[in-house]
């Protein structure tokens, strides 16, 4: 238990209570003063949530560009937060950016808008690029 709270950085009481919840509902196994071991339903949500934060910290770091422990600080939050279907839908969106070797041309000239905060001279160009002026 010491080793979780010192990883963890919280109490040793905090982590027996939490420990003990989840040995109630079935997702560690524990002895007293033994090792903590996840059971199977508890790897099940185990590799979920972690699927999760890989998605999240992707989406955060790989395509938006947040700083890379930002994002994962972000990802931690977003993976308890957002539901199912949302998350399948940006999981879809993340395969469907990583799905070619180079990127997009939108996602490139998104980049460039964020690091300069000026709009890419193709997008200025660009018919619908004065539909919205108000969100510019």
């Amino acid at each position: 238990m010491s080793i979780i709270a010192d990883e963890m950085n919280v109490s040793r009481p905090s982590v027996t209570q939490i420990v003990s919840k989840m040995v109630d509902i079935g997702l560690v196994r524990h002895e007293p003063y033994g090792d903590v071991t996840l059971t199977e339903k508890g790897r099940t949500i185990a590799k979920s949530v972690s699927r999760r934060h890989r998605l999240f910290s992707e989406f955060l770091h790989g395509i938006l560009g947040v700083q890379k422990e930002i994002a994962d600080n972000e990802a931690c939050k977003l993976e308890h937060a957002i539901g199912l279907g949302t998350t399948e839908r940006l999981a879809a969106f993340v395969r469907f950016v990583n799905a070619s070797e180079e990127s997009p041309e939108w996602l490139v000239l998104f980049k460039e808008y964020a690091e300069t905060n000026r709009f890419p001279e193709v997008c200025i160009k660009c018919p619908r690029f004065n539909d919205k002026p108000e969100d510019r």
